[in-house]
């Protein structure tokens, strides 16, 4: 990210954090100095994975709960 607005530019290369995780720690020369970013790396993706999985039950919940009131009106 840069100072200009829109602050994202999706036309410039990036990875993905499995990748990312790969690449850092097995690609890297020193392992060791590298071994931080990929504990930091594997706990952002996990942090990730479980948001969206809670999220998805949350969602799911709710939605039960909606459409279980609107069968029963029926």
């Amino acid at each position: 990210m840069d100072g200009y607005f829109p602050y994202m530019h999706f036309d410039r290369k990036f990875m993905h954090l499995g990748f990312h995780i790969y690449d850092v720690g097995f690609q890297s020369p020193n392992v060791d100095a590298a071994r931080p970013m990929v504990f930091t790396t594997t706990l952002l993706l996990l942090a990730i994975v479980v948001l969206l999985n809670i999220g998805a039950i949350w969602i799911r919940n709710r939605l039960r709960k909606k459409f279980a009131a609107a069968l029963s009106a029926i």
